[in-house]
Order: structure tokens, then C-alpha cells, then sequence
């Protein structure tokens, strides 16, 4: 596996996570100029995140991956050039579909061959008068990691936001890039929207998921935006867009840390605060959350309280931070046994969550191997492993009080109904 290895650097094609962001938007097609394999990647990726939406019903029925469709590069392309079919495409697309806008994106082949993508992407806008969006993409052949979600928004909201400069804002809207809604649990966006709600934001956009062109258009009016983005390599790129969003519109610029645990929560109700001049009212709400989620964990101690636990990770110290989890329980009374290093992790991977830890943690650590022999009321684990133990098996994320709820609610059943494994998820 590649996780088991100690390889540097892990390159995913980025084709896929571009018509991912776009793949709900109403009247909105995708075009791949690259090999029809390339596509088939993309429409099995978009039927997987789909399974995993919570509520499928509530999202339209025609939207089934009907939007995407792909220039089929093949050898003759690959000597002769693709610049022909790709024109061909496109003005296909708009001649049968009649979208109100295109996305584009090329993949390896088309980049090693050298077609102008952007120039074609150009000519048939001109023609048709139909907006031909040309995103990066280039699959395989990026030195970074291209982020769709983020790209995607670039482009639409220079094409369609950037020249609706308005004098007049909406103060009960708000902008949150960076996070795809449509493919994030719905309780996260819903906590989000809570969180942002006890400030009176109704109106809260996610681009680009799910969004219309006019709603797009209607981003114009927001009075404040703030990003969030649950990949650290992609964060500053999604900040900084952010702030040059603000900046150009002379709104607020909210930045905001992940609010996954009650201090990150009270810290973001603060922030906010802070920013748009509301100061006693942030501390009077963040004072209510503390109220409130103190209620709710005198109860849940009851069941919880003087349990122990091992702790195996299996996932990064740059995607996750035990000392989060760790700290939760520990108010909540539960004794830490142990802390496992799992296979998945390489060798810096777990020197560097030992070096994090083990000034701040008093407990003993241990290999995958020896975790057979180790006992405690449940184990605590990012991935299922082989062991007799009530496995509790977490997410690296969890949103607001409603999360953090929510991890010690399932805690507390996994315990009390003795079970053998419980996702945090379910």
C-alpha cells in the first residue's frame, strides 16, 4: 500500500474533483477535453459521492451526471492534435443542451500534445455567445495539487460576480468558500448555518455546489464572506481568494478556524463578533453555547464517566489532531490507556504525532502489533482493526456543538449496548 511506504508524494488527477463542483449546477455541462477513460473516472466518482449524501431526495432528480461529456482524445489526436474535436464538442454541447454556461478542462493527453485549449474555449464563445469557461486541470501533469472546488469558483464568479460590483449589500448574506456542500454531510452545512444564523445571516451561499447563475449572480450583494476548507494544502489558496473577494467588493473578510471543538466554537463566535462590531453580542451567544453544552455533558457523563479507552490513529498529524479528541474526553471523565500508531501511518508520520504529543500526553504508545494484547472498555480508532475490543471508529472532522454532541451521544451507545463497532457517521 502506499500508505505503508515511505513515499513523499501522492498525485491525484484533478479532472474528477472539477466536475464534482459543478456536477449540481442547474444548466451548467462539463467538458473534458481528454480520453473517454477520463470521464468514466469522473461519473464513477460522482455515483460514489452521491451513495454517500444523506438525503438524496432532496436533490433533483435530472441532475445524473448527464452534464458531463468528454472530447474522446484518441491516437490521431494524440499526433494531429485534438483542437478540431474540441471545437466540435463544444459546439455540440451548446446545440443539443443549450446550457447557460461551459466549463472546460483539459487532462494529460491534451496537455502533452499542446492544444490551446483556452484559445478554442474563446472562439466558440464568440460564436455561440454561450460563456466557455476554461479551468486548469491538466490531470496528472500539475507539480500541485489543483483544487476544483476552488478553481471553479474563480471562474465563475470572475465571469459572472466580478463585473456586478454593488453598491448596495445584503447584511443578512454571507459567502462560504471552499466547502462543497453538496458533498459535505448536511449536518455540517446545517451547524454552519446555525453558527452564522445567531448572527442573522439567512442567506448563506456555498459556490460553486448546487448554485443557479442567478444565485451566483445574487453573490454580488453579500455583505461578508469567509472560507473554509477541510484540506490544510488547500486552505491558504482558499483564504486568500477570500480575502481578494473582500478587498475588491470592500466587504468584511471573516477568518474563521474549523469551529470543531467548543473552544474552536466559542473562538469563532468571538471572531465574528470582532469583525463586523458585535463584540457583547458574540460573548452573550458564545456564553450560551458554553450554557447549553455544559448541560448537555453533566448528562452524558453519567454514562461515560471513569470509562477507559485506547486511542488508535491511522490518519496524518496534517489531517488530524488527536490532542482534540483527547481533551473532549477528558472532560467528559474518561480515562486515556493508550495510544496506538497504526500501519497505515509511515514512520515520520508517527515520530511527528509522537513529538506532539508526548510532552502533552501522559500515557503509554504502541505499534499496531501490540494492540491485540492491550485492554480497555473501547477502542477509539479512525479505520476498523482486528482486535476483541467495542470498536468506536471516528471521522477526522466534526462541526459545532451539534458534532461534538453528537461523537460523545454515539460514544455513550457504543459503550451502553456493548456493540462491537460503531461509525461516528452513521
Amino acid at each position: 500500500m502506499i500508505r505503508n511506504s515511505e513515499r513523499k508524494k501522492v498525485v491525484h488527477c484533478n479532472l474528477m474533483s472539477v466536475f464534482l463542483a459543478a456536477a449540481y449546477n442547474p444548466k451548467a455541462a462539463v467538458v473534458f477535453h481528454a480520453p473517454k477513460s477520463c470521464s468514466h473516472i469522473a461519473y464513477n466518482a460522482f455515483w460514489e459521492m452521491r451513495r454517500k449524501i444523506e438525503n438524496p431526495k432532496k436533490l433533483n432528480a435530472e441532475h445524473d451526471c448527464s452534464n458531463l461529456f468528454v472530447t474522446g482524445l484518441a491516437d490521431k489526436e494524440a499526433i494531429f492534435g485534438g483542437e478540431k474535436i474540441l471545437k466540435e464538442c463544444l459546439l455540440d454541447v451548446v446545440a443539443e443542451q443549450k446550457p447557460e454556461y461551459i466549463i472546460v478542462t483539459a487532462g494529460c493527453a491534451a496537455g502533452v500534445i499542446g492544444d490551446d485549449v483556452a484559445a478554442i474555449c474563446q472562439e466558440v464563445e464568440q460564436t455561440t455567445e454561450v460563456p466557455v469557461l476554461y479551468v486548469e486541470g491538466s490531470g496528472f501533469m500539475n507539480q500541485k495539487a489543483v483544487d476544483g472546488v476552488l478553481s471553479v469558483t474563480k471562474a465563475i464568479c470572475q465571469r459572472f460576480v466580478d463585473p456586478l460590483l454593488k453598491n448596495t449589500k445584503d447584511p443578512a448574506s454571507i459567502a462560504v468558500v471552499g466547502m462543497h456542500s453538496i458533498f459535505s454531510p448536511s449536518k455540517e452545512s446545517q451547524e454552519i448555518n446555525r453558527l452564522l444564523g445567531l448572527f442573522g445571516f439567512t442567506k448563506i451561499y456555498y459556490p460553486p455546489g448546487g448554485m443557479s447563475l442567478e444565485q451566483f449572480k445574487d453573490m454580488a450583494f453579500v455583505s461578508a464572506i469567509t472560507a473554509i476548507s477541510f484540506l490544510p494544502k488547500t486552505l491558504a489558496e482558499v483564504e486568500k481568494f477570500a480575502q481578494q473577494f473582500a478587498e475588491k467588493r470592500e466587504i468584511d473578510y471573516i477568518k474563521l478556524k474549523i469551529p470543531n471543538t467548543m473552544d474552536a466554537v466559542y473562538e469563532w463566535l468571538q471572531t465574528i463578533g470582532t469583525v463586523l462590531n458585535r463584540t457583547t453580542e458574540a460573548e452573550k451567544l458564545a456564553e450560551l453555547e458554553k450554557q447549553s453544552y455544559n448541560k448537555f455533558l453533566q448528562q452524558i457523563t453519567t454514562h461515560i464517566s471513569n470509562k477507559n479507552y485506547i486511542f488508535a490513529i491511522s490518519l496524518p498529524q496534517r489531517y488530524f489532531d488527536p490532542l482534540e479528541i483527547i481533551k473532549m474526553l477528558d472532560e467528559a471523565g474518561m480515562q486515556l490507556q493508550g495510544i496506538v500508531f497504526c500501519e497505515e501511518l509511515t514512520k515520520q508520520e508517527q515520530q511527528a504525532h509522537y513529538e506532539s504529543l508526548k510532552e502533552k500526553v501522559q500515557t503509554e504508545f504502541y505499534t499496531e502489533a501490540e494492540l491485540q494484547k492491550l485492554t480497555a472498555d473501547i477502542l477509539l480508532t479512525t479505520t476498523p482493526k482486528k482486535c476483541l475490543l467495542p470498536q468506536y471508529c471516528i471521522t477526522f472532522r466534526r462541526i459545532g456543538r451539534s458534532g461534538v454532541e453528537n461523537f460523545l451521544l454515539k460514544l455513550a451507545k457504543t459503550l451502553n449496548d456493548k456493540r462491537k463497532l460503531v461509525y461516528e457517521k452513521q
